[in-house]
């Protein structure tokens, strides 16, 4: 499959969710039509970033255009009443706009988005999706950020595409010494390039659901949002075990694991557990433990 085949399939299931979600929009279900929405506008999110490969420039720069309108038609419907900066009937123009953005040159977007978010009294909490720094590089400083990510943010199941499999990672468990000592535990799932950048969201699990004598149980999937094949070659998905350390009133990573593209396939995998810092680009990996210590994952492939 090639690239334009790729595009024609993936603009196709973008359009007909998008349709559906008018849909439920004028027959006045609005839950349905938020989730789908949103579902979709992550999506456009994802490929809209400057890492993608899969459109142009332009293209990226409509798909993200189309992305902040769909969450600002979520905020009119979760709040009945409140200026309506998106209407349905902006909404259907843009679905036009998304069907055609491979065949045509793209021309004066159907909607103000600036109007639209200052109606919608929203500007200041809204941003451009295909903006360059979407995605802040981490740094050392980040570990020590407490935010209170008890809820995670783990984002939903992505749109299927015919013939390009998703992949689902299951965390299961990780094993520790002395894992009951360890405060409001989470992961951060990230998938990275060779040098270290973001290749889509990174996400971050609830706090683990029990403790063991030396296992944090977690049994959560996480939906990577990119087929495989798209991404680009050397990168990694990286796991950091984080911990909530009440003395400094911090968050801090444990340990990690990391996980290269020859090691994908479905099944069961335990992966080694690295000391701290996180190396994103691989190059001065140390084991946290000789003991028979792991991260157990189960990798599940969705057509």
């Amino acid at each position: 499959m090639n690239g334009l085949e790729d595009q024609d399939k993936v603009i196709t299931t973008w359009h007909l969710a998008f349709k559906r979600c008018t849909d439920f929009d004028l027959w006045g279900q609005p839950v349905e039509a938020i989730d789908g929405y949103q579902r979709l506008s992550k999506q456009l999110q994802e490929f809209s970033g400057t890492d993608s490969q899969l459109f142009t420039d332009e293209q990226k720069k409509v798909l993200g255009k189309i992305s902040v309108c769909l969450n600002l038609r979520c905020k009119v419907l979760q709040n009945p009443g409140s200026p309506e900066g998106i209407l349905l009937e902006d909404l259907k123009r843009i679905g036009s706009t998304l069907k055609t953005v491979l065949s045509k040159k793209c021309q004066d977007f159907p909607v103000d988005i600036t109007v639209a978010q200052i109606r919608t009294q929203s500007l200041n909490n809204l941003t451009y999706p295909f903006s360059v720094d979407r995605f802040p590089q981490s740094t050392d400083l980040d570990e020590d950020k407490q935010e209170g990510r008890a809820n995670g943010n783990l984002l939903p199941k992505p749109l299927p595409v015919e013939g390009m499999p998703m992949l689902t990672l299951r965390i299961e468990k990780i094993c520790l010494k002395d894992a009951r000592q360890f405060i409001d535990p989470f992961i951060t799932v990230s998938v990275k390039d060779s040098l270290g950048s973001n290749l889509m969201s990174p996400q971050e699990t609830p706090v683990a659901t029990r403790k063991e004598s030396q296992q944090i149980i977690f049994n959560m999937d996480v939906y990577i949002q990119k087929w495989i094949d798209s991404l680009p070659t050397g990168f990694a998905i990286f796991f950091e075990f984080k911990h909530y350390k009440p003395k400094k009133a911090t968050t801090s990573v444990k340990c990690w694991a990391c996980m290269e593209k020859d090691e994908i396939k479905e099944g069961n995998v335990a992966l080694e557990l690295y000391k701290k810092p996180t190396d994103y680009k691989r190059k001065n990996i140390r084991l946290l433990t000789v003991k028979p210590l792991f991260l157990h994952i189960k990798l599940l492939f969705n057509v």
